[in-house]
């Protein structure tokens, strides 16, 4: 059956986002899904995997940035989850239905991303992001944290278990940014190339970059995908901005011997997750982290690319939740 005629449900099914109410099923029919349908349909669907997962939008000031962030209260472990490099805090959402429902949850969009506009000095070096999480997690008046990051944000993730060990419970690194992998992947060949596939400035380059970034792709069916390729395209400039003050951080870690401090600060427990098939980080890259973070367990998952809370959220999550679980 052709997208566009799929029930309201069954795209609903495809998506793991509940049903969504039958007033936009007859909006679709009657009108043909115009661009400000498809938008106003895509946050709709956002809003109900908020639901789903039991997550409510807020907001902090940082110092030089109003960050918003979801979050659930629980009375179990707290988690705090980090995006990636172009990405939201909407990625986390399936994930974030199949942890356990007493975890209390703290999602932010970093500056830049998301719903978090960008700073008043557009200042996106990662050591920057860690501390204005500080500041989120002091305002939000929690004092200690289990740290997951996927790409740049475990990257941060990192950087912030270095800078702050004393609030950080365990450190879970998914596909990570942060140290450079003996085996260069094709994201780096690309680069070398002058080229960004984490870029999409057109239609063509969001659909190679889709693929690109994941092995097994949730399905995004007509009409949330136009909505999608949209958002994405209008980051274009403000991706380059965030990737440049990335690529600069880079070269400050390594002039600073971050491989070192991480070692010698980051003693929590850590684990490591990582898809076989990304070829944005190489799962080489795992090799490093595991001899700076001897403490670690390590998951390699066959078949799976950089993003793994995406494609498989339920592995995922039963990991992470099993390895917080023997933390605590």
């Amino acid at each position: 059956m052709p997208f566009n005629r799929l029930p309201l449900g069954s795209l609903s099914r495809r998506l793991a986002l509940p049903a969504l109410p039958a007033a936009f099923a007859a909006a679709l029919m009657l009108s043909g899904c115009t661009a400000g349908q498809q938008d106003t349909l895509f946050e709709k669907a956002i809003e109900l995997g908020r639901d789903a997962a039991h997550l409510t939008l807020h907001s902090a000031d940082v110092g030089d940035v109003e960050m918003r962030y979801l979050e659930r209260p629980g009375t179990g472990p707290t988690l705090l989850l980090l995006h990636g490099f172009s990405a939201n805090k909407d990625t986390w959402l399936k994930f974030a239905a199949e942890l356990p429902e007493n975890y209390h949850l703290i999602i932010p969009d970093l500056a830049g991303h998301g719903d978090t506009p960008a700073p008043v000095n557009e200042d996106y070096n990662l050591i920057r992001q860690a501390e204005r999480l500080h500041a989120l997690l002091e305002k939000n008046g929690t004092q200690a944290v289990h740290i997951a990051g996927n790409s740049m944000g475990g990257a941060i993730s990192a950087i912030f278990a270095t800078r702050y060990p004393q609030q950080v419970l365990s450190l879970t690194l998914i596909d990570a940014a942060g140290v450079d992998a003996p085996n260069q992947s094709d994201y780096f060949k690309a680069l070398a190339e002058g080229k960004n596939p984490l870029i999409a400035t057109d239609e063509d380059s969001f659909e190679y970059r889709w693929n690109f970034v994941m092995s097994q792709p949730p399905a995004l069916p007509w009409p949330l995908r136009p909505a999608v390729v949209r958002k994405t395209l209008a980051r274009e400039g403000i991706n380059r901005e965030i990737f440049s003050d990335m690529m600069a951080t880079k070269d400050e870690l390594t002039a600073s011997n971050f491989e070192q401090q991480l070692s010698e600060n980051a003693t929590m427990p850590a684990l490591i997750i990582w898809g076989a098939e990304d070829r944005v980080l190489d799962v080489s890259s795992v090799e490093v982290f595991k001899q700076k973070l001897p403490q670690a367990q390590v998951k390699i998952y066959p078949g799976i690319g950089h993003l793994p809370m995406v494609e498989i959220p339920h592995e995922t999550a039963t990991l992470m939740s099993d390895f917080i679980a023997g933390v605590e």
